[in-house]
């Protein structure tokens, strides 16, 4: 679960949303399980700073859970 302060300045101010491109940017797992119903893509969100700038990243752990390999 993502701190609930920035972790450059500790600034409370924090905007939430996510990084676009031409589309959504997702993790693709390097080694993920081969058969699965689920794509090999997981959504990243994002946090910006409000005061200094700093972006934190955050992806979607249960469904990475899933896909990746033990």
């Amino acid at each position: 679960m993502p701190r609930d302060e920035c972790l450059w300045c500790e600034s409370k101010q924090l905007a939430e949303g996510t990084l676009s491109s031409a589309g959504r940017v997702y993790f693709k797992a390097k080694k993920a399980r081969f058969w699965t119903f689920d794509e090999n893509m997981v959504e990243v969100r994002a946090r910006v700073c409000v005061d200094c700038g700093y972006i934190d990243l955050y992806a979607d752990t249960s469904k990475l859970k899933r896909l990746v390999k033990p």
